[in-house]
């Protein structure tokens, strides 16, 4: 297994296990049959309407085809990148594999770095030209990742980075339960934590503190996994 040094914007050093070409293409795989699973319901719709209503069929033979080929475009495109961003770098074939898609930098993947990726995941890469890429490049990098700057990386939590993007991205209501006071106490705190002598002592007043802040909020269950990552 190739590994891969990077330094976080949080000046931490990480390890990364690169994804080999075996696991993205098995985890490919799974994520096309989802896909084509999701894509023979719409035809399943498509026939069952043909079937009772024929007459429909008929008038507007060319605008349901259209549309169908419209929405088959949107669900090939769209399937990936709604996976990535809402699962954090996954979809259900890289969950499934333990992989991930994360920047350069080890920071989350966001709408852009998703879109452009993704954009050569089913147009050029898609015609072989991604795994001759994935097989050559020291990084196992197709043109999409390329493009993006990105990269995959088989996930081990205890080696994923905290960082504090990653924390801000883990809460929709980041903004409204953290003060700026609070924010620039988090921001500092990753910047300087692999220099700190007492870093575990530290974070355990951190967890302790806001682990108070949102028990009396009435939010501790919901806010649990944000202290943990602490």
């Amino acid at each position: 297994m190739k590994k891969i040094r990077i330094i976080t914007p949080e000046n931490i050093e990480i390890e990364y296990t690169l994804a080999d070409l075996g696991s993205r293409v098995a985890a490919a795989a799974i994520d096309m049959i989802i896909k084509d699973l999701i894509v023979m319901v719409m035809v399943i719709g498509l026939l069952l309407s043909l079937y009772y209503n024929p007459s429909l069929w008929e008038e507007h033979y060319g605008w349901i085809l259209g549309i169908a080929f419209i929405v088959y475009a949107i669900i090939s495109y769209g399937y990936f990148m709604y996976a990535e961003l809402k699962m954090n770098g996954r979809t259900p074939g890289k969950k499934f594999l333990k992989l991930r898609t994360i920047r350069n930098s080890g920071e989350p993947i966001t709408f852009k770095h998703s879109a452009l990726r993704n954009l050569f995941k089913i147009t050029i890469d898609s015609y072989g030209i991604g795994i001759a890429f994935i097989f050559f490049n020291k990084e196992h990098k197709r043109i999409g990742d390329l493009v993006a700057s990105t990269m995959v990386i088989m996930e081990d939590e205890k080696d994923m980075p905290i960082t504090l993007e990653s924390l801000q991205n883990s809460k929709e209501h980041y903004s409204y339960y953290i003060t700026e006071e609070e924010d620039r106490l988090l921001r500092e705190y990753f910047e300087r934590k692999s220099t700190l002598e007492d870093y575990t002592k530290v974070r355990e007043e951190m967890k302790s503190y806001f682990t108070e802040k949102f028990q009396n909020l009435g939010i501790l269950e919901e806010w649990q996994e944000f202290i943990n990552r602490i």
